[in-house]
């Protein structure tokens, strides 16, 4: 009872966030900036355009595609899953999660009313990687699509599982990371940390190496597990909650960390965003910073995108602001992604804006959806990669 009040508190807060700050038009300083000319110095062009299936229900879900093994792999919220060949996005197969369970087993997880693939998608070892509202991390073998092991979670898995080597992870709502032998799915370890009553509804995608894997946590608490052991080499803490109310004292980390140049960047809500060192877990620099989405690296800087619509680049070495722009402010920004020698953040009414790494301004702009953009961009080259709300698969070249 306690968990699913829980699970309940983290809906609505989603909800209440989302309209409270971003969409509220009594409070002027809420509205969303509205977009100036600029002077275009390159631009997006659609290559090609899928549907997957049917939307997500649950505004937390962010389903992103992933490249792997020559192909794209991606799902949507229904249980459809498709690998199709990156190029052109021509189907090569496709499949449904539901009918990779006994027909005894199906119950509740398949309700019409359930989003059935709530984390994905992840890939490795010959493996596509998904969780499910079940709770469930299943695996399906990248050639053909047929089920290469199915395993629970110990509860809902929102972020894509990932997998590196012979090994597959996947971190639940409730403060936990399992990690899997992603040849058979047999439990190898689990890490679990105390995470606050109250929560945003949301979890950080793992980041997994040949030696360890890294993990953000609704407490504020960033920490690097041994690999092998799966005890914390380092246990950081990013934010410290602050404030006399619940909401006050929020600290989640729910969006995109990033390794590079062997340090590790990592935002949290209402807290700061630090760079620390991976081989020993030493601080270098923190500033206040308040984020969702997360970070992306490039250039030797950190670009944040901030709650309040606010892009932010930092020297990695020492946090130093290179820029900063708030020509997009109440936006609803995306995950940053850098794409050749630009950032690319996508917005609450579909628009993708590009900028320049170097000093941050606009070189591009272009409408791509008639909704709002939230899930991370996949980035090969110079082809961008984003699946929308409604289960549809875009690929977009920058020229």
């Amino acid at each position: 009872m306690q968990t699913k009040m829980k699970y309940a508190l983290t809906t609505a807060l989603c909800l209440t966030l989302a309209s409270c700050s971003w969409f509220s038009k009594k409070d002027e300083d809420a509205k969303p900036a509205e977009l100036k000319p600029i002077k275009a110095e390159v631009h997006l062009a659609r290559a090609w355009d899928k549907g997957i299936g049917h939307g997500a229900r649950d505004r937390a879900s962010k389903l992103v595609p992933v490249l792997a093994g020559g192909r794209i792999f991606a799902a949507s919220a229904d249980g459809t899953v498709m690998a199709l060949k990156p190029e052109d996005g021509k189907v090569i197969w496709e499949k449904h999660v539901e009918e990779l369970y006994p027909k005894d087993q199906r119950g509740a997880a398949f309700a019409k009313k359930a989003d059935i693939i709530t984390g994905g998608v992840g890939a490795g070892h010959d493996i596509v990687l998904v969780g499910t509202f079940a709770g469930d991390v299943v695996a399906l073998n990248q050639s053909d699509g047929s089920l290469a092991w199915r395993s629970p979670a110990t509860s809902e898995v929102l972020s894509p599982p990932v997998s590196q080597g012979d090994m597959a992870v996947a971190q639940s709502i409730d403060g936990k990371v399992e990690a899997y032998s992603a040849l058979d799915g047999q439990r190898q370890w689990v890490y679990s940390t105390t995470i606050p009553s109250l929560t945003l509804r949301g979890t950080s995608t793992p980041i997994i190496t040949d030696s360890y894997v890294i993990a953000a946590f609704a407490n504020g608490r960033v920490v690097i597990i041994d690999r092998t052991k799966g005890v914390a080499k380092t246990d950081q803490r990013v934010s410290v909650a602050e404030g006399k109310s619940e909401l006050d004292r929020l600290v989640d980390i729910d969006g995109a960390m990033a390794v590079d140049n062997g340090g590790l960047f990592v935002v949290s809500y209402q807290g700061n965003v630090i760079g620390m060192a991976v081989e020993n877990g030493n601080v270098m620099w923190s500033k206040p910073a308040s984020s969702i989405a997360g970070l992306a690296a490039g250039f030797n800087n950190v670009y944040v995108s901030g709650y309040d619509g606010s892009l932010e680049a930092l020297d990695e070495r020492s946090g130093r602001k290179i820029w900063e722009t708030a020509a997009l402010k109440n936006r609803q920004l995306t995950t940053p992604a850098t794409i050749s020698s630009y950032v690319a953040v996508g917005d609450f009414d579909g628009y993708i804006h590009l900028l320049a790494q170097s000093d941050g301004r606009f070189v591009g702009r272009i409408r791509v959806y008639d909704g709002p953009l939230t899930a991370p961009f996949v980035v090969k080259g110079s082809r961008l990669y984003f699946e929308t709300r409604k289960g549809e698969l875009y690929a977009y070249d920058l020229r």
